[in-house]
């Protein structure tokens, strides 16, 4: 309870009452799930996991397991082309959940080295039948200068950072796609920064998808834009 209320605190000094109140029944669902005491990982929300993240920064939240498998097949893709990047990976938890499909490569950037360790062991200690890649590499780096690798990419971003950083992370995936063409798709989940995706001319929104519950029919449970280069 101590934990909750601490949470709480947090969230209304951060992001005000609607804001608030608009994350509970998210918070809700996520506590539904006990990913955690499942698998004996550490994804959840905790009061100092935004301590000393610059501004720009917006607060982990981790990726809703429900929802995240329905977004991936929302693609269409053959995962085994595409290398998953999670920008602003937190303590992994979409990386996880990446792992149960064969993509080539998963890796996670996260700008704080508190976060990026946890996700580190989550990958090391995750136990799950359907998990299908074994390897989870993590990364402590500057989302924005990160060297992408010469692979098709899926790079996911779950509202991470606000717009200075989003443009610093829009023109290093530019750059490299001039070094190196190659098919990348963009799944934003709770795309607050949408516009800057939507004005990249080297960029076309394929997809945008607001997902609801049996439940929630009038509350979406998650907002998604998909974006892939132009050729």
């Amino acid at each position: 309870m101590t934990d909750a209320l601490a949470r709480l605190r947090a969230s209304l000094r951060k992001n005000g009452w609607w804001r608030t109140l608009t994350l509970i029944p998210r918070n809700i669902l996520f506590h539904l799930t006990d990913f955690d005491r499942k698998h004996g990982t550490n994804t959840g929300m905790q009061a100092e996991d935004d301590a000393g993240l610059p501004q720009e920064h917006e607060g982990y939240e981790g990726a809703p397991p429900r929802l995240f498998p329905r977004i991936i097949r929302s693609l269409e893709i053959s995962a085994d082309r595409y290398t998953f990047i999670d920008l602003g990976s937190g303590k992994g938890k979409a990386l996880l959940l990446a792992a149960h499909h064969p993509f080539r490569r998963i890796i996670g950037v996260e700008y704080n080295p508190r976060l990026d360790a946890i996700a580190a062991e989550n990958g090391r200690i995750y136990r799950h039948p359907e998990r299908r890649v074994h390897t989870i590499e993590t990364v402590c780096d500057d989302a924005g200068a990160f060297e992408l690798p010469p692979d098709d990419l899926l790079i996911y971003l779950f509202n991470p950072f606000k717009g200075a950083i989003m443009e610093r992370v829009l023109a290093n995936l530019e750059r490299s796609l001039q070094a190196k063409p190659r098919d990348v798709l963009i799944v934003y989940q709770n795309p607050t920064q949408r516009r800057l995706l939507d004005q990249a001319s080297f960029l076309e929104r394929i997809d945008y998808r607001e997902y609801r519950t049996k439940r929630l029919r009038k509350m979406p449970i998650g907002r998604v834009a998909v974006y892939r280069n132009r050729h």
